[in-house]
């Protein structure tokens, strides 16, 4: 295997790791294709988008991977994931070939490989992370991965038709390629930052900047070399950048352009639908906070979102346990903002997540690799937290920072020797059976219920 390849070698020790690890992720894509199994799978000449778009409801996830698979639009905001419509348009090609011969939409499956690839390989890589760059021990490495994937909104992510997972398997490939280039005092290559960010922030446009820190903390000052700056910085975010604005003139602008039209046109001929379209974005937006501006990015900010209330309810809460109340459900679909727990040991693991977690980021603050991954997470905290994008779902975005969460207890498994390691491995594996017996029966009770038509 060439050097450019062999990351991907499933060394011997990580076998049956990778194999327990396939047997989940499938499992949790079958649960899903199971319950939309029929409707989904359906060939011929359909509205695609009424299909999926309509039916298609696991808490705030989007169907739009499905829908481009069965018919090729770029429904994805351009600014925000300007390269992730063109990215599945090799997939996009093979089903419809296959539709065209068989009138069966084979879009679940498809993207339950590319799902289960990128959560087996973001499995591995977090456990390279944990046991080859963090130095733990196999169990300890083995115990925390286990332990990340049960998090409610990583479970999820290995399993519903969106960006995340792609996004988690690069983010993660990325930290285990700057960690080893640290531990060897070895430079991040141009071309591995180039190829990363283009494809990184192609998926989703603010990870870009976490791929330059990676380089920039593996690398120290040469990461300013004009070289670098050029072919490394410039060249793939002016790339990205033509690719957007090429992308919004062909295909976004016209496709909304015949959307507002058809809209009301509808709305014209149909009181009823319209008075219901109007309260539909009413609706939408009570939920969507008080924006700074209504122009460009701003749009999507939040300043009247509370942040405590989501730190602790929705940040370190819905993300890693799922509300039994209102479950799974959207927020623009009858779930409030805020869901209490039913029961009082969700709020006691919570708790001890967040003590470990915190005590973690403490021992290892002085720790480059430590740091490279906080850096990481202030910017998802200013995204987020600060400008309030996507406050009110937070939890979606589990896969872009949480496995901060599994680095900054690694420090408190190294600090720690006899008795009290002893004491804190008992811990976290009762945390992580407990994270994902909870997560997964909630998850098997969501998926097992008939499809309401």
């Amino acid at each position: 295997m060439t050097p450019v390849f062999s990351i991907f070698k499933i060394k011997r020790q990580e076998r049956i790791l990778a194999l327990l690890a396939l047997a989940v992720f499938v499992f949790l894509n079958a649960l899903l294709i199971y319950k939309y199994y029929g409707l989904f799978t359906r060939g011929g000449n359909l509205g695609f988008w009424s299909v999926f778009w309509n039916h298609f409801r696991v808490s705030g996830f989007d169907s739009y991977t499905y829908i481009i698979l069965s018919k090729w639009e770029a429904y994805y905001v351009v600014y925000r994931h300007p390269l992730l419509a063109f990215m599945m348009y090799p997939f996009y090609l093979l089903n419809h070939w296959l539709l065209i011969r068989m009138e069966y939409n084979y879009a679940v499956f498809i993207v339950a490989v590319i799902l289960v690839f990128s959560a087996v390989y973001s499995f591995l890589f977090m456990y390279r992370i944990l046991h080859e760059v963090l130095k733990l021990k196999r169990f300890d490495a083995t115990l925390l991965t286990v332990m990340f994937f049960s998090f409610a909104y990583i479970m999820l992510t290995t399993m519903v038709p969106d960006h995340f997972c792609l996004s988690m398997f690069l983010l993660t490939m990325t930290l285990y390629i700057a960690g080893t280039k640290m531990n060897n005092g070895r430079r991040m290559k141009t071309w591995q930052s180039f190829i990363l960010f283009f494809f990184t922030a192609g998926i989703t446009l603010s990870n870009g900047l976490k791929i330059w820190l990676a380089q920039w903390f593996a690398n120290g000052r040469d990461f300013f070399r004009l070289r670098n700056l050029l072919m490394g910085v410039a060249v793939p975010a002016a790339l990205l950048w033509g690719v957007s604005i090429y992308e919004n003139a062909v295909f976004v602008k016209p496709l909304q352009e015949r959307g507002q039209k058809i809209l009301k046109e509808r709305e014209k001929k149909d009181t009823v639908f319209a008075k219901k379209v109007n309260a539909r974005n009413e609706a939408f937006k009570s939920k969507t906070g008080e924006t700074i501006s209504d122009k460009g990015f701003m749009k999507w900010t939040d300043v009247s979102t509370p942040r405590m209330q989501s730190l602790s309810d929705n940040i370190f809460g819905e993300s890693l346990q799922l509300h039994d109340k209102y479950l799974l459900r959207d927020i623009h679909y009858g779930r409030p903002v805020f869901v209490k727990y039913s029961h009082w040991y969700n709020y006691v693991a919570e708790a001890v997540v967040v003590l470990l977690f915190v005590i973690g980021v403490l021992l290892g603050c002085r720790n480059r690799f430590m740091l490279l991954c906080l850096s990481w997470l202030a910017i998802d905290a200013g995204i987020h937290f600060v400008l309030g994008f996507g406050l009110n779902e937070v939890y979606i975005m589990t896969a872009h920072w949480a496995f901060v969460i599994p680095v900054a207890m690694a420090f408190v498994v190294k600090r720690l020797s006899g008795r009290w390691l002893l004491a804190l491995r008992i811990l976290l594996v009762c945390l992580a059976v407990f994270l994902f017996v909870y997560n997964f029966s909630l998850v098997f009770e969501y998926m097992s219920k008939p499809l309401i038509k």
